[in-house]
């Protein structure tokens, strides 16, 4: 059966150096998955770079801290600031779950560009001014006349002065003319900035709104509980916590449908990466700073009950998401961390705390008053004794889902009934059948059963994920709808995938039966063979009826491939 992913698209991020296969039944959906995962890394993006500031700043300080010795009285001060930052640090991790026991409604608008256009409007050329234009009766063409000039020239006088103004007048008229001339070029400059300005202007808020509307429209999905938008509104609800120290967590999550539960592993700091910085001190005789820091055994006790909060306040966001979508009646919690082998000095990754909560159980609690590691306890959560010294625990349910053989199945078992000839059934009708009933035989303890892609090479045919403590795990199933003995060689490929798969166990189920070689081979190693006979028993266990019958099988299936 192929996969419902019709689209998909590789993207990038350099500044983070991570990248992903977006996939995606629509071109539309395809477009949001892609606009939420780089508003999330732009957010990430953001974070590492007040991150690296403070770590710059710290520097700074540091180098800053000789030159600041020599001044008695600001060196004082600088050391009382450093010391309420380091006793500001502790007070919020100590009340770290207080903190984040209400969960604030999801803020969409955060999502969005809210970039403004930064180009300055254009400020408009100055016009010229105009002149004053002369007037006739103006003072200078009108000069008082002497007494010789009133008696004798008074007509050689006014012809003068008008002969002036006359001159003057015609002399601005083509001034004026000029400067009409330029205002009217300026005017027209002013009116194509303005024009281009807010033509990029409407274009730049049109690119912006075409660059929001994918989160608009995620906020649309989210409020109405379109779950095809759950693995991206969760991944964005837990990345809003953040811690009181520089550490970033990271989550993987996988959602089963079957028993409405989710999956969370979360990556979470080691007591290494915990504040240490108890106070600072300025001693003026020696002019220089005294850093005091808490012991080791202080801070192993502080790791390990900021831990028990962060299980609590990470359990508490991944079920706010019930406000919206009302799909999750439980938690496994998963938490690892990175770390060396101190055997080997090699880097490892290993699970410190595990636990599996319901929703019912967990809407009890008071989040303000509640005892974290107490209630990790009753709740049967597994960890070491000193989450600190880094004790691997087995996880309650594994995460490990993320497999591209992965499909959907579909229903057979709804149409096996008595008259149905199991060894006779389509091949991969069979290995859905065995999905199927393996995906009941393990529901009750919150297991999951997925089915690869066909390919009838003798690989992986189904993938069950038992949630079990103890004997629980990953493991492989091979389903083989034969008519004559299996043999020696299936089980050792079975084995085989086993080891390659890093399986606990593996279950080759068969319509035929095994040969003696077969469970000869499997004694002793963690493999299940489970015959006709054994396959109609399960079967019936849970309620499904059929038959096997090999010879009638062999007639149909030779005259089907004949």
């Amino acid at each position: 059966m192929a996969s419902k992913y019709g689209f998909h698209q590789m993207i990038v991020d350099t500044n983070l150096n991570k990248s992903i296969d977006i996939k995606a039944e629509t071109v539309q959906e395809l477009e949001l998955k892609i606009a939420l995962k780089r508003a999330q890394w732009n957010e990430e993006w953001k974070r590492k770079q007040e991150t690296e500031k403070r770590r710059q700043l710290a520097e700074k300080n540091r180098a800053e801290r000789k030159k600041i010795a020599t001044q008695n009285e600001e060196a004082a001060n600088y050391a009382s600031q450093l010391t309420t930052e380091a006793e500001n640090t502790q007070d919020k991790i100590e009340g770290f779950l207080t903190s984040f026991a209400e969960v604030p409604a999801f803020d969409f608008d955060a999502l969005k560009d809210h970039s403004l256009f930064s180009k300055p409007k254009p400020t408009p050329a100055r016009y010229a001014e105009n002149i004053e234009e002369p007037r006739r009766d103006d003072a200078v063409y009108n000069p008082k006349p002497g007494l010789f000039t009133r008696l004798f020239k008074m007509d050689v006088y006014n012809k003068q002065n008008e002969e002036r103004y006359e001159r003057d007048h015609n002399e601005w008229e083509r001034r004026q003319a000029l400067i009409n001339e330029e205002n009217a070029s300026i005017k027209e400059r002013n009116a194509s900035m303005l024009k281009a300005w807010e033509e990029e202007k409407t274009k730049f808020e049109k690119e912006l709104a075409d660059k929001n509307k994918p989160i608009e429209a995620f906020e649309e999905n989210v409020k109405k509980g379109d779950f095809d938008v759950f693995d991206e509104f969760i991944s964005l609800r837990m990345s809003e916590i953040k811690l009181p120290f520089d550490f970033d967590l990271d989550f993987r999550m996988a959602y089963v449908k079957e028993n409405r539960s989710l999956i969370v592993e979360v990556k979470m700091p080691t007591a290494d990466d915990f504040p240490k910085l108890k106070s600072v001190k300025y001693m003026k005789t020696k002019q220089e700073f005294k850093e005091t820091y808490y012991t080791d055994s202080q801070i192993q006790k502080k790791y390990d009950n900021f831990i028990y909060q962060l299980v609590l306040v990470v359990i508490n966001y991944a079920f706010s998401v019930n406000k919206y979508f009302d799909v999750i009646d439980g938690i496994v919690l998963n938490g690892i961390v990175d770390t060396i082998d101190k055997t080997t000095g090699n880097s490892i990754t290993v699970c410190v705390v595990s636990l599996r909560v319901s929703r019912e159980n967990f809407e009890q609690l008071n989040l303000g008053s509640v005892d974290p590691k107490a209630w990790f306890r009753s709740s049967k959560g597994i960890a070491a004794a000193s989450i600190a010294n880094v004790t691997p625990v087995q996880p309650v349910q594994m995460l490990n889902k993320d497999d591209d053989r992965f499909i959907e199945g579909y229903n057979v078992v709804e149409n096996i009934n008595e008259g149905v000839n199991l060894a006779a059934i389509d091949w991969q009708d069979f290995e859905n059948l065995i999905r199927e009933v393996f995906a009941e035989e393990f529901s009750s303890t919150g297991g999951e059963v997925k089915v690869t892609q066909a390919s009838r090479d003798g690989g992986v045919d189904a993938v069950a994920f038992d949630p079990d403590p103890i004997r629980g795990g990953k493991i492989v199933i091979q389903a083989k709808r034969y008519t004559n003995a299996v043999g020696v060689s299936a089980v050792r490929d079975l084995y085989g995938t086993l080891m390659n798969e890093g399986a606990m166990k593996g279950i080759l189920v068969t319509t035929s039966y095994f040969g003696n070689d077969a469970y000869d081979f499997a004694n002793g190693k963690p493999l299940q063979l489970i015959d006709g006979a054994q396959l109609l028993g399960l079967l019936e266990r849970h309620g499904h009826k059929a038959r096997i019958n090999l010879k009638e099988a062999k007639a149909v299936l030779k005259a089907t491939e004949g």
